[in-house]
């Protein structure tokens, strides 16, 4: 019934210019698919109807941040300015974009729509008129126009460009579209951040008037103090009025919100190639654009570039291997992860080489799952001996450890006294001199958290990874750690082992 009702809908567009007309002027995400249907190679996406509906609510103030290749930019520099013209509802728009050759684009565009788009023109009416007509003369320039029949004047302005004080006739700005307004170099130093929020606070957002103008913000986090993360901040605290809408590419549930453009997991990581996301700088990236996940670029531990890979490891030369274990007992949605990181320590020309494998533990757990889970990792690590595992001991997770204990694992509890990015520069060297080595797969997760200290949500994996590494240093440093259990010693586990994993 619902697409015997659309495809009447779609029958009705193609020959009825006044149904078309009323259709557009209730939607704008009808007037998109009516008029810029060109545009649309995918089917639309539940987040892109909700960036629509946000464009036409009666919020004030609009945030809108997605990733790379949303349509974000197109919907709302290009769709939503004709839109708001020819329905009357807005008489003068301001588009403001990072540079000046960005502006001349947006303004470019929308002119060859007018020009061009013979449906647009058939219903809407031509949207030129005479030169002569001077008292109503056209405006076509590089960065503004102004198009008399419906008394409206679009302009574009560049980052850092005068805005405040612009009046068409009795109007002042009633709509203010800024699209990344910054670039990476701009968020690199706290003087630029303040600079833009300055000028976006105090020239661009009182050009408007309360309560008559329309604010839409489009971009992406570049960084944890930029204008994006700094006004959606005034919004969840409440100091400014307006609403914020996110988009990454994958939901927290690793789900993906456009499945028209990628429809699974493959075409996921084709794109992850194109970005170059095996690499360090590739992953910042990925994180940043595509995930809207924030990798600090000053104030870093671990720097991208000290991250080296290795391709095989020389068994001949394995010396000693362990996990390194970060509990947390609990599979609440808020809790933090059970991490299990394993690695291998190598004497090579006299000195030591960690290997950190991949694929490790990272998931909410029981504690007898966690203890089932150690059981395996242990086992695999040894090629079917245990090995041992270094488990962060306080006061909470000491029975999970005495409970890792009783079922035959190595777990030797670590005490810590001091704090995470502490314990963390005490090993960070080891990374930057080369001693530890990651896989070329397999650990994106922990490079992340490694790279992203401190603006992650979860740092379990790093914390593992202090462990592991502390431990197998301990080891070099002795070469004769107490001995694990053999296999004639240690206790029936079975029932542990035959699990499923």
């Amino acid at each position: 019934m619902e697409n015997q009702n659309l495809n009447q809908i779609q029958e009705e567009i193609q020959k009825n210019s006044e149904f078309r007309k009323t259709l557009a002027q209730k939607s704008l995400i009808w007037f998109a698919r009516i008029y810029f249907n060109n545009y649309l190679f995918y089917k639309i996406a539940p987040f892109q109807k909700e960036i629509y509906k946000t464009l036409e609510d009666g919020n004030n103030f609009s945030e809108i941040i997605a990733f790379r290749g949303s349509a974000k930019t197109t919907i709302s520099m290009l769709f939503y300015p004709i839109w708001a013209m020819v329905t009357g509802r807005k008489h003068f728009i301001v588009l403001v974009s990072d540079t000046f050759n960005q502006v001349k684009d947006h303004i470019y565009n929308i002119k060859t729509e007018l020009e061009s788009n013979e449906r647009l023109k058939e219903d809407f009416g031509v949207f030129e008129i005479e030169s002569e007509v001077s008292t109503k003369r056209e405006e076509w320039q590089k960065t503004s126009m102004i198009i008399p029949k419906y008394e409206v004047k679009i302009i574009g302005r560049s980052t850092g460009q005068k805005v405040r004080g612009a009046r068409y006739k009795q109007w002042r700005p009633d709509l203010i579209v800024v699209d990344d307004i910054e670039d990476l170099e701009m968020v690199r130093t706290v003087e630029q951040r303040d600079k833009t929020h300055r000028w976006l606070t105090g020239n661009v957002i009182p050009a408007g008037e309360r309560e008559k103008t329309k604010y839409v913000l489009i971009g992406n986090l570049l960084h944890s103090d930029a204008i994006m993360s700094r006004i959606k901040k005034e919004i969840l605290e409440g100091s400014r009025e307006g609403k914020v809408v996110e988009f990454p590419l994958l939901d927290k549930n690793k789900e993906i919100l456009w499945k028209g453009k990628y429809p699974d997991m493959k075409a996921i990581e084709a794109e992850k190639k194109q970005v170059g996301a095996n690499s360090p700088i590739g992953i910042r990236a990925w994180q940043r654009e595509y995930l809207l996940k924030l990798i600090p670029e000053e104030g870093q531990v671990v720097k991208d570039e000290w991250i080296k890979r290795y391709t095989e490891i020389p068994e001949n030369a394995i010396i000693f291997k362990g996990t390194g274990c970060d509990l947390a007992i609990s599979k609440k949605a808020s809790a933090d992860y059970t991490a299990m990181l394993s690695g291998k320590l190598a004497k090579v020309n006299g000195e030591p080489k960690i290997y950190i494998m991949p694929n490790p533990v990272n998931d909410r757990l029981s504690g007898f799952e966690t203890t089932e889970k150690a059981m395996s990792v242990s086992l695999a690590l040894g090629g079917g001996k245990l090995t041992p595992f270094w488990v962060e001991d306080v006061a909470y997770q000491a029975m999970q450890i005495e409970a890792m204990k009783k079922a035959g694992i190595p777990a030797e509890g670590v005490k810590v006294s001091i704090d995470k990015r502490a314990r963390l520069m005490t090993v960070a060297s080891y990374v930057q001199n080369g001693t530890v080595v990651f896989p070329t797969k397999g650990c994106e997760d922990l490079i992340l958290q490694l790279i992203g200290f401190g603006v992650e949500a979860y740092d379990d994996l790093s914390d593992a990874f202090i462990l592991l590494v502390e431990g197998l240093m301990k080891c070099f440093v002795d070469p004769f750690p107490e001995q694990t259990p053999d296999e004639d010693s240690r206790p029936d586990t079975a029932g542990l082992i035959d699990r499923d994993f």
